[in-house]
């Protein structure tokens, strides 16, 4: 089972998205889909963040800055650990596309409804955009109204 980690970025009361580069070799191109990527070998999933959200977007974030909200686990296929990071002012300054996507931008939980997103990022946000907006706007982290049982999983089938 392949293994990666992304990241709800939030600024006022938007979130950092990528634009994925548009080549049909990669999944979901030419889609905006959260900071992260998968795991290399030996790398835990917040070793995975940090280099990630680095890479793509150019933070420099460390551990104690992430909050894991859950897992989401499609059996067999993909274990994907979320976290939440929220960026302080003097951070925005920092952040330039990095060496994968076309673009990195901050957007509200309503433009993200009218945006070409990722399959699955696009059928979560749907189903849970309130917990969506709690975590965004009010910079709380409901795990239920986010879909996550009481072991922080949610099992997509």
């Amino acid at each position: 089972m392949k293994k990666s980690s992304g990241a709800l970025i939030t600024y006022d009361k938007k979130v950092l998205m990528l634009l994925r580069d548009n080549n049909p070799e990669i999944p979901d191109p030419n889609c905006w889909q959260l900071i992260g990527g998968y795991l290399e070998e030996n790398e835990t999933p917040i070793e995975a963040l940090i280099r990630e959200v680095k890479e793509e977007s150019n933070l420099q974030i460390s551990e104690y800055k992430a909050s894991e909200i859950g897992k989401f686990i499609i059996p067999e296929k993909l274990e994907y650990s979320l976290y939440w990071i929220k960026l302080s002012e003097d951070k925005i300054k920092d952040i330039k596309l990095g060496n994968e996507g076309q673009e990195v931008g901050f957007f509200s939980v309503e433009e993200l409804n009218e945006m070409k997103l990722g399959a699955i990022v696009s059928d979560y946000f749907q189903k849970f955009k309130d917990g969506l907006k709690n975590v965004v706007e009010n910079e709380i982290i409901d795990r239920e109204l986010l879909g996550f049982d009481e072991n922080g999983l949610h099992i997509i089938k």
